[in-house]
């Protein structure tokens, strides 16, 4: 039985993960210079509704700010069963900024797998950047 349910987890991590980065990874490679003229203030979307508003280059700049140890980190605590965080993931998290972190959590919640459960997730993202910044940085 605990093996079963430590399978399940492990292909349920591994479909989140490549939810996340299957399309990140697809969008073209641009040069840095031409992607920071297309991601300014005028272009991003003050308050998306859903993730399909953000703009491919600035979910794509939100995925870079933060390392893959962290990005699977916070993954497993919004979406798995992890119940602690640490400095170094709160600060990366922190560091990326609230909109980084919203756009993250609603694009990988919009997702088949998550989407039942979109606004619990939704919170689990916001009880994350709320602790980070509570207990880890200030």
């Amino acid at each position: 039985m605990a093996r079963s349910k430590n399978v399940s987890f492990a292909v349920l991590l591994f479909m989140g993960i490549t939810l996340i980065a299957s399309p990140i990874l697809a969008m073209e490679n641009e040069d840095e210079s031409t992607e920071a003229e297309y991601i300014d203030n005028e272009n991003l979307a003050a308050s998306p509704e859903s993730s399909t508003e953000i703009l491919p280059g600035f979910l794509k700049n939100c995925a870079n700010t933060i390392s893959k140890s962290t990005g699977d980190k916070v993954f497993n605590y919004i979406f798995g069963d992890e119940k602690s965080l640490d400095y170094d993931t709160c600060s990366e998290v922190t560091g990326s900024g609230k909109e980084c972190h919203d756009a993250l959590v609603k694009y990988v919640a919009e997702g088949a797998m998550f989407k039942a459960n979109y606004n619990f997730y939704l919170k689990r993202g916001d009880d994350l950047y709320n602790i980070c910044l509570d207990v880890f940085v200030d």
